[in-house]
């Protein structure tokens, strides 16, 4: 049996499935795995995901010393996730657990190299400064679920929840994706700012006395659908607030205005579109936010052309663990 761990900022999500692909368990809790290994005391293997795999992980690894160092050299490229999850691994490793890593960022590394370019200087470049996209582990449960379908068109697929991002998929393989060097970056998101102007950043930082701290806590944590309604971040109640509240309102707007620019600069880079497909939480459940996304996009044809596919990333890490160790 296949254990799969996601480690999230506050909490640790959990999934137990067997090898024919069957999940036998699921649940959420704090942060201490201990309390997983209560819950699901038998299992044979632990899948996890690891928001960044930077150069180094081109697709799922199977965990070792030497994979831990690696991971831990990653520390500075994601210190907001690599930490927590790496915890969670040495803890297991300790213990003997046979452990596969499954990477957000794997799914990318088939993106054509300059599409990972920044333009900046080429030094920077080799220190690991480059797009390395996230939510791979969706994307590929999203491509895996097309089958045949997804070899053969033009795809972009919206991942919209608390964090959200878009890909462009051309024949199979991805172009391009929001997301670049951190999950901060690219579209509006719950607590994210998506992508800024770096003078913001400058004249925070000279002007105000920002420092890293301070700016790390403001694109990630108090910004997006929070930092524009200046109550929430959580859609449902957006939507809910949005008749009576303007602030609200606007965040929902912004949102949807944001990725709608996303989808048709995606389609520019795929020359033209064959399907969109929407995931996620916000992506599966909230039609209205669907509707206004795709509002303006009619010359696409876009009411034929869209989607919805639950994402299952637990089921793909489960698979990834399987592939890697033979099951042993």
């Amino acid at each position: 049996m296949i254990l799969t761990l996601n480690v999230g900022s506050s909490s640790l999500k959990y999934a137990l499935y067997d090898e024919q692909e069957k999940c036998l368990e699921s649940g959420e809790v704090k942060q201490d795995v201990e309390e997983v290994l209560k819950k699901v005391p038998k299992f044979d293997l632990v899948g996890h995901r690891i928001v960044h795999g930077g150069s180094f992980f081109t697709k799922p690894t199977r965990i070792s010393d030497s994979v831990i160092e690696k991971l831990e050299a990653l520390i500075p490229f994601s210190p907001l996730h690599l930490p927590a999850e790496l915890a969670v691994v040495k803890k297991l490793h300790g213990m003997g657990v046979a452990q596969v890593a499954c990477f957000d960022t794997a799914f990318h590394r088939a993106t054509p190299k300059l599409h990972q370019h920044f333009p900046l200087p080429a030094f920077l470049w080799k220190e690991g400064i480059k797009r390395y996209g996230f939510h791979g582990l969706s994307y590929e449960y999203i491509m895996a679920h097309l089958g045949e379908e997804g070899k053969t068109k033009r795809i972009i697929i919206a991942h919209l929840g608390n964090g959200a991002s878009m890909a462009a998929v051309l024949k199979g393989k991805p172009i391009d994706t929001t997301m670049g060097f951190t999950p901060a970056g690219g579209i509006m998101m719950g607590t994210r700012s998506g992508d800024l102007d770096p003078g913001v950043l400058s004249y925070l930082m000279r002007i105000k006395g920002y420092g890293p701290a301070q700016i790390d806590a403001l694109v990630n944590h108090q910004s997006g659908l929070m930092g524009i309604s200046e109550k929430t971040s959580d859609m449902k109640q957006l939507l809910e607030l949005r008749t009576t509240d303007q602030r609200a309102d606007d965040a929902i707007t912004l949102f949807c205005y944001i990725a709608r620019k996303a989808i048709g600069a995606l389609t520019a880079a795929l020359g033209g579109l064959d399907l969109l497909v929407f995931t996620g939480g916000i992506g599966e459940h909230a039609k209205e936010i669907r509707d206004e996304i795709c509002k303006g996009l009619e010359f696409l044809d876009i009411a034929n052309k869209t989607q919805v596919i639950p994402t299952n990333e637990n089921l793909m890490i489960a698979r990834h663990t399987l592939m890697v160790t033979g099951g042993k």
